[in-house]
């Protein structure tokens, strides 16, 4: 149980000085006026166990808060006990340096144990001993703070299950749920056994499967012999049918020929008709035109001779008179521009006189600026002169006086800082002797330290002989087991090897067969393509033969023969192809049976060995001994052999467990030492500390040099006084800081002071004169810039207008004025009499009309001659046919007389009329139209089509069938069968009987069956594939029943904690559901006391909660035998509310502790819980705290109450605080050594001694 003993307070918030010690059992009550520092108590205990601020709310305040106002530092101490563990926290808070915390941990029987400083250490391990009990939930039990009853009902039901688990000690509980929890390893393993256990399954299968595949294969073989079988006959009708279909053709052919002949005579002469009718047109056409053409020329020829010249000589009249009228247009311009200049020169003028006006004015401005502003900085130099010549005496004057104040307190403090080092001398003597005294002790412990330490070594150095010794014996096992694992997987390896050579021969194989059978399919693609050429260019060179065109049908045949020659070649390359991919197909299938053969070897070595994993295990152990694993075994036999020759006894393993005992006693002993060792360091060094800080390190030299400063001191006062004038001080030798005589200078030194200054500000009055004088000149200086500013315009303007006089520029202007317009009227005079012949208006826009209409006359008649040419050419082309076509009639006549003789006479034109030849034009039009040359070209390219694919058929027919039965050799060779004497079906089966037995119609079920086997066998493989890259092993062949073992294993261990952690959960949910019961049983003992019999009966209700058991936040509702209900809160006045919740703290206090642990709070802080209550009610609460009810629960009760109306004789302790300190308390008392009487008994200082009497008297001796 957890029992608080002692508590010490320094500086922390409002508590100055407090030193307590509580009693083992009891009720205290702790009374005090408001800000007296009654809660800060329980702030002190709450800080010093868990090193933060007890805060109401949830801001976070600083620790430099914690620290008295005008305080560098607080301390607070506090030792407590725990079952038989006894703990001393000690924590300091510097301001502006966070805090330093000290933890020393006392065990009853165990000697003490190092002080830990580490603040985050020393936290963790309060909350260790303290059962995992932490801040949050002290608040929720055993704190009940000012206005914090209703916290149990404000905090959700995790948080409260949270301090539940805490306080009842489930944190092991917890922890042990987490040990049974199913982590993302535990699934990791129970997936990788079970994919082992599906890989060992796959291996098994895999062989199965291959040999089913390979027997339906071979009945697929002969279903396809069957099938070429039948494709053979079915080749040889098709050639049959194809022979009598090209005797048909040849007939239709010659029939076809015959036809087309006539249509080309017909054809021939309908164009010849066609030319002589084209002919005749063309030569009436130009008998009409060339005598309309030799009229026009001679009129365009009659009109250049007589209008062009007039029309050029008046375009050039006008074109003078436009220009001419430009030249005046211009002269008025320039008029314009000399009479504009004029006007700007007389404005010139006028402004040159008023310039020179206003730069006269200007001039007076600037001398009467000037004198003013002399007079003003005469004045200005007047008062600076004066200021100069009094004020730096004075200052240096006041500055040696404020010296002399410096000077005067640098003297007191020197005299304080004496007296306090002589009143602290006799301290320092006593610690520089504790300092000695451990110093001492410190030398002594490291002497046995190092004894302890070297024995430690010797015996380290024994132990690993000994183990060195035993680790080579071990290693001498494992490497003889690996030995002989080595020689079992000697075969697996060698056959792994072949299998893997297998692999890469059949695909090669394969590689070679699709290389192969590629070309064999381009082949057979050109193949087709020479075919379809040949057909195409053998029907293209016959039309164009029957049309006489040689040339291109000699081209055609070419082509063709091309064609032919070209399928020749290619199907010599493709029978080659065949063969070829026969022979790698033949090789690709040796290879796959090769394959085969390879892995069912490898599978049965894996099965007869199956130590693979054995010899990892054993290699991981040798590398585990800081081992490698033997390159090769002679090297294993050799480290044998070396192991052998120094085989340990059993006297040796016994002495080995001897020194291990040995060390581990000196190792012990060691550990013991270094704290001990550590303890005295820490004491030495926190006494060098205190000497240190409090500057009694060097007493005695910083006492003279003290004195010495306190001499020049005042030596150096007296001088500087005397120098100033004033009454030179003397001093008594033994007498250091006199208040009175301080004063007194003081005052002496304020008065001088004061006279200094006043003489300065007389002096200082007179700047503000000066400042007015320096703002007149400014003034004055910025008016006189102004002023020359305007002048340098002025003189500006001026200078320009010296350099060019306006009044001579004036006469000159006028002068070119009067020309102008001389010259401008005689020009006008000349034009108006140039006007009047050409019959216009005198004006430049007239002049311009009739200079543009004749312009136009001009280039249209231009235009007109221009096509004069052009007619000149048409005639010349018209007379030139008229002669051609006359030359071209004879011929026409001469080729139509030919065609006579296959036609008949009618085709000669009885007369040259054009009726007469359009008539016959139109009878062989028709005799065309009714042969129609284009249905029997489409017919004879059809033949020529249906020839060349019936003979094209009857070769791939006969090379199909020759094909077929090279498949049908090819696949008895691949089953071991020999060659027939012929391709007929008795042949075949007489050879083959499971040809016989297997027949067309099987395929589709053995197609079935075998896919359904290669989609099985592929997916075992694939499957098998990805669970060995998985698993990593590499091909190895697993174990199948070992495999199913360590499965049912791993599945024991994954549903033994999936159960585990589910009855954890469970029971830790029980315990909670079982809290709200309880604490209502509680509850309803604790309520008719506080309530005087008002209410009894109590009813506590959750709201479901997202991760909590027992529920949200609690609700309760009470009894009213009034109302006859269970009201709630709401119905209820706030002091009635406080006390059911008051009650309800307590009661859930009481329920909370774990009994059964030594960790459970012993305490109950009370803080001021009766803000709300009556007289009466108050009275209830007392006799609660102070009866049997909370007295069988808890050791300690402290009750806070800042009411006097409870007479402190109701509890068995009291405590009085006032102004941060302890005014009166009965606690136990425990004197120091020191403070004893003669008769050794202690005695008790009375209330009114006074604050430090009353704290001497609750010292604690730790």
């Amino acid at each position: 149980m957890i029992i608080l003993k002692h508590l010490t307070v320094e500086r922390f918030r409002l508590l100055r000085d407090i030193d307590l010690h509580f009693p083992q059992r009891g009720s205290i009550l702790i009374q005090g006026p408001n800000e007296a520092g009654k809660s800060t108590l329980f702030e002190c205990i709450y800080f010093a166990l868990f090193g933060e601020p007890l805060t109401t709310n949830r801001e976070k305040r600083a620790l430099d808060d914690l620290i008295m106002y005008g305080e560098s530092e607080a301390t607070v101490k506090l030792t407590l006990s725990v079952g038989a563990t006894e703990l001393t926290v000690t924590r300091t808070i510097e301001r502006g340096n966070g805090q330093r915390v000290s933890l020393l941990v006392r065990r009853l029987g165990m000697p003490e144990s190092e002080p830990i400083t580490q603040l985050r250490a020393a936290n963790e391990r309060i909350i260790a001993e303290l059962g995992r009990l932490d801040g949050e939930t002290l608040r929720n039990s055993c704190l009940i703070e000012q206005k914090g009853l209703q916290r149990l009902e404000q905090i959700s039901g995790r948080e409260r299950e949270v301090a539940l688990r805490r306080l009842l000690g489930l944190e092991k509980l917890t922890r042990l749920a987490e040990q049974f929890r199913l982590t993302p390893e535990d699934e990791e393993q129970l997936r990788e056994c079970s994919a082992r256990l599906r890989l060992a399954e796959l291996q098994a299968r895999i062989p199965e499967l291959s040999a089913k595949l390979g027997q339906v294969e071979e009945a697929l073989d002969a279903v396809t012999v069957n099938e070429h079988l039948a494709e053979i006959e079915q080749q040889e009708a098709e050639i049959a049918e194809q022979e009598r279909n090209l005797a048909a053709i040849q007939q239709k052919r010659s029939e076809l020929k015959s036809r087309q002949a006539r249509v080309q005579q017909l054809k021939k002469a309908e164009a010849i008709l066609a030319e002589l009718i084209t002919a005749y047109d063309e030569m009436a056409e130009a008998r009409r035109e060339l005598p309309e053409l030799d009229r026009q020329i001679a009129d365009l020829e009659l009109r250049e001779r007589e209008e062009l010249p007039a029309l050029e000589k008046r375009v050039r009249e006008l074109e003078d008179l436009s220009r001419s009228f430009g030249t005046l247009e211009r002269m008025a311009t320039d008029l314009l521009a000399t009479v504009s200049t004029i006007k700007e020169l007389e404005q010139e003028v006028q402004e040159r006189t008023t310039f020179e006006e206003n730069l006269e004015q200007l001039e007076a401005q600037i001398s009467r600026a000037q004198a003013r502003l002399e007079q003003a900085r005469l004045t200005r130099s007047e008062l600076e002169e004066r200021r100069r010549a009094g004020r730096p005496s004075l200052e240096e004057r006041l500055r040696r006086l404020r010296h002399l104040a410096s000077r005067l307190e640098a003297l007191r403090q020197a005299e304080e800082r004496y007296a306090q080092r002589l009143a602290a001398r006799e301290q320092a003597e006593q610690l520089e002797n504790r300092i000695e005294e451990m110093r001492r002790r410190l030398r002594e412990a490291e002497q046995e330290q190092a004894r302890c330490e070297q024995e430690m070594r010797q015996a380290e150095q024994r132990v690993t002989t000994y183990e060195e010794r035993w680790r080579r014996q071990k290693l001498a096992r494992q490497l003889e087991e690996w030995l002989r694992l080595r020689d079992k997987l000697r075969g697996v390896t060698e056959a792994e090897r072949q299998v893997r050579a297998a692999y890469q021969q059949h695909e090669r194989c394969h590689q070679e067969a699709a290389a192969a059978l590629s070309v064999a399919r381009r082949l057979f693609a050109f193949l087709v393509i020479a075919v379809v050429a040949f057909v195409i260019m053998a029907s293209v060179s016959f039309w164009w033969a029957l049309s006489q065109l040689l040339i291109p049908a000699v081209i055609g045949i070419v082509l063709a023969a091309a064609s032919v020659a070209a399928f020749i070649v290619l199907f010599i390359r493709y029978s080659r192809a065949r063969v070829s991919v026969q022979q790698a197909l033949q090789r690709e299938q040796d290879a796959l049976n090769h394959v085969r053969a390879m892995v069912a070897a490898r599978e049965a070595a894996a099965r007869a060995n199956g130590g693979q994993e054995a010899l990892a295990r054993v290699e991981e152990e040798i590398r585990a001994l800081g081992a490698e694993v033997p390159a090769s075994p002679d090297e294993a036999r050799r480290l044998i052999e070396q192991a052998q020759a120094e085989r340990s006894s059993s006297n040796e393993q016994q002495a080995l467990a001897e020194a291990r005992e040995q060390l581990a006693t000196l190792r012990a002993q060691v550990a013991q030492a270094s704290e001990a060792l550590a303890a005295l360091r820490k004491q030495v060094s926190d006494l060098e500390e205190e000497a240190r800080s409090k500057g009694w390190d060097d007493i005695h030299s910083k006492l003279r040099s003290d004195l010495v400063a306190v001499e020049q001191a005042r030596h150096e006062l007296a001088t500087l006084m005397g120098q100033e004038g004033l009454p030179i001080p003397t001093f008594e030798a033994n007498v250091f800081n006199s208040p009175a005589r301080h004063a007194e200078l003081k005052a002496i030194i304020d008065e001088a002071l004061k006279t200094a200054e006043l003489e300065i500000a007389a002096l200082d009055g007179k700047i503000d004169a000066i400042a007015e004088l320096q703002e007149q000149i400014k003034v004055c200086e910025q008016e006189l810039e102004s002023l020359q500013a305007r002048k340098q315009v002025l003189l500006g303007r001026l200078e320009r207008f010296q350099t060019s006089d306006p009044l001579q520029q004036l006469a000159r202007a006028r002068e070119q004025q009067a020309a102008l317009r001389e010259a401008l009227q005689q020009l006008t005079d000349s034009l108006r009499q140039r006007v009047k012949p050409l019959g216009l208006q005198f004006g430049q826009a007239q002049v311009s009309s009739a200079e543009s209409a004749a312009r136009r006359e001009l280039e249209a008649l231009h235009i007109t001659l221009g096509r004069r040419i052009e007619l000149q050419g048409r005639r010349e082309h018209y007379a030139a046919l008229l002669k051609e076509r006359q030359q071209s009639l004879s011929g026409y006549y001469q080729q139509l007389a030919k065609f006579s003789t296959v036609l008949g006479s009618w085709i000669i034109p009885p007369n040259p009329f054009a009726e007469t030849l359009n008539g016959l034009r139109a009878r062989c039009q028709q005799e065309l139209q009714a042969a129609s040359e284009e249905s029997i070209l489409q017919e004879l390219e059809q033949l020529q089509v249906q020839e060349g694919a019936s003979r094209a058929k009857i070769e791939l027919c006969r090379q199909e069938i020759e094909e077929i039965q090279e498949r049908i050799r090819a696949l008895l060779d691949l089953r071991g069968r020999p060659a027939p004497q012929g391709y007929q079906r008795e042949e075949i089966v007489a050879v083959w009987p499971l040809v016989g037995e297997y027949g067309v119609g099987d395929r589709q079920r053995l197609e079935e069956e075998r896919a359904r086997l290669e989609q099985e066998l592929q997916q075992h493989e694939q499957e098998e594939l990805e669970l060995s890259q998985q698993l990593g092993t590499g091909g190895e062949q697993l174990d199948l029943e070992q495999a199913r073992r360590r499965m049912e294993q791993q599945e024991r261990t994954y549903q033994t904690k999936k159960r585990g952690s589910m009855l954890i959960a469970a029971v830790i949910e029980r315990l909670m559901r079982k809290m709200i019961p309880r604490t209502e049983y509680y509850m309803q003992q604790i309520l008719p006391l506080l309530t005087s019999g008002r209410y009894h009966d109590v009813q506590l209700i959750t709201e479901p909660e997202e991760g909590s058991a027992s529920g949200g936040p609690l609700r309760w509702r009470v009894w009213d035998s009034a109302a006859g209900e269970y009201i709630p809160r709401e119905a209820l006045s706030s002091g009635a509310a406080d006390q059911i919740s008051f009650a309800l703290r307590l009661a859930f206090a009481i329920a909370a502790l774990p009994r059964e642990l030594s960790a459970a709070p012993g305490f109950l802080l009370l803080d001021e819980p009766l803000s709300s209550f009556d007289q009466r009610r108050a009275q209830a609460v007392v006799e609660v705290v102070t009866g049997e009810m909370l007295g069988q629960h808890f050791e300690q009760i402290f009750f806070i109450s800042h009411s006097s109306a409870f007479d402190p004789a109701q509890f068995p302790y009291y405590l009085l605080i006032d102004g941060g300190q302890v005014v009166e308390s009965n606690l136990p008392v425990v004197t120091p050594p020191g403070s004893l009487n003669g008769n050794g008994s202690g005695s008790r200082p009375s209330p009114e001694e006074g604050p430090e009497a009353s704290s001497e008297a609750t010292s604690v001796v730790a």
